[in-house]
């Protein structure tokens, strides 16, 4: 067959730009670019000079969709979980916020030995590790598909309570599994090279712990819980920088571990008024999680801020978006689509290079526990907290329901615009609120 190609000349970026000027009337390429939140200059186009050949940052095309499920009560939270894995969830994340938890009521009907399941403990609550192997054990279910433990530095950052640093140090739970949980970044208001400075300083604390206590050598996977947004391609460039960071982070240790990235969606985006806005906005964030390269998604309810607790509804939409994501657009059947996109090959570049000097920055200052310590890193975040409200309030950055087209009749009574949390913390940032008069 003949080559139609051959018949058309092919044009360099200065043509492009030369021709963009001329269609626009004389406005330019540098005109048209823009810089980001992370201070990245964004071109309007890019080509193939200059790049470089991309590889493939992950190889597997399937991901297991989770439902988190928050055990105050065994019956429920059991209840919960059957109805979530009947309507298509293949993965559970068990947050443990009960002491002295009935694991058999918790657990029934349910088929570990085929269920990815994630078992948490919530800040406050003992870990009882020994009472829940001793049951896998004697029902015969493999401990390997089960993932248990908690994030004590992350517990440390958000309630600043001594113990959980102090189990943290100890290396409790730093053995052939590490789980570290990172997603507080981004639902503080950290930009995107921020949120990955710190998951590497993160996963190095835990790194040079464990290399101090000799158990390093025995850590065959890092499961690390990272949060998304609805910035689309940002995000998706976000999870593939990651996935390089820690194999270059673990690399300094001779280390070959698994890297597990269990993702869900934000809850800084999420609005308390018109909720229903929520379920494009996390669609925009579990597409981007999938094409990111997750290996597990928790799409949270859209209704989160507007009650506390789930809805069935909602835990439904949660589920029902991942299975249209797997059965109507096959996401599921190709692994790291985005690669060869010269935009988001160039992004995942910039971001992992502007990440990893902030990352040596953090080291220098005595690493990230020290650096959260000295108080820089709230300093940090907070500053670009304030960058990010301010921009929803003048209008700059647009959220639908809330500061543009908001709900006639659900509206906000009042404007709120606050940082939740104990001083000293990191904090869940609340943007709740904004009136067409404000």
């Amino acid at each position: 067959m003949e080559d139609l190609l051959k018949e058309f000349e092919t044009s360099n970026s200065s043509q492009w730009k030369e021709r963009l000027e001329k269609d626009l009337k004389g406005i330019t390429f540098e005109q048209l670019q823009r810089t980001d939140d992370n201070q990245i200059t964004i071109d309007p186009f890019y080509t193939r000079e200059g790049q470089v050949p991309a590889a493939s940052v992950f190889t597997h095309t399937d991901w297991v969709i989770v439902e988190r499920v928050r055990v105050k009560d065994e019956k429920s939270a059991n209840s919960q979980a059957l109805a979530a894995l009947q309507c298509g969830a293949s993965g559970l994340h068990f947050v443990i916020e009960k002491e002295n938890l009935n694991w058999p009521v918790l657990f029934e009907a349910i088929e570990l030995n085929f269920i990815k399941t994630r078992i948490e403990w919530a800040a406050g609550i003992t870990s009882r590790e020994a009472a829940l192997t001793d049951y896998l054990d004697k029902h015969g279910i493999d401990r390997g598909v089960i993932i248990h433990g908690r994030d004590n530095l992350n517990t440390y950052f958000t309630t600043k309570e001594v113990s959980c640093k102090e189990a943290f140090l100890s290396g409790a739970g730093l053995k052939e599994s590490m789980w570290v949980d990172s997603g507080i970044y981004y639902n503080a208001g950290a930009n995107s090279v921020s949120q990955l400075a710190c998951t590497l300083g993160h996963i190095q604390e835990a790194l040079h712990i464990a290399e101090q206590n000799g158990t390093i050598a025995g850590i065959r996977q890092v499961n690390i819980n990272i949060t998304v947004g609805t910035s689309f391609f940002e995000e998706i460039a976000k999870l593939r920088a990651l996935r390089q960071l820690v194999a270059l982070l673990l690399k300094q240790y001779d280390l070959s571990a698994e890297v597990q990235l269990h993702v869900q969606t934000g809850t800084l985006y999420k609005a308390p008024f018109d909720v229903y806005s929520n379920l494009l906005r996390d669609t925009l964030a579990g597409m981007a999680a999938v094409l990111g390269g997750c290996d597990a998604l928790t799409v949270l309810p859209f209704d989160l801020k507007k009650q506390a607790d789930y809805t069935r509804f909602s835990q439904r939409m949660g589920i029902n978006q991942q299975l249209l994501f797997k059965e109507e657009s096959y996401l599921h059947q190709i692994a790291d689509t985005a690669k060869g996109s010269y935009y988001i090959d160039q992004l995942t570049n910039r971001l992992a290079q502007e990440a990893w000097a902030s990352f040596q920055r953090i080291e220098k200052e005595g690493g990230l526990l020290a650096y959260f310590e000295s108080g820089l890193l709230l300093q940090e975040i907070d500053g670009q907290a304030d960058v990010l409200v301010k921009a929803y309030v003048s209008g700059e950055k647009i959220w639908i329901g809330m500061n543009k087209y908001p709900n006639p009749t659900d509206l906000p009574n009042q404007v709120v615009m606050q940082a939740a949390g104990a001083e000293g913390t990191i904090r869940t940032l609340e943007i709740a609120g904004f009136l067409n008069d404000k």
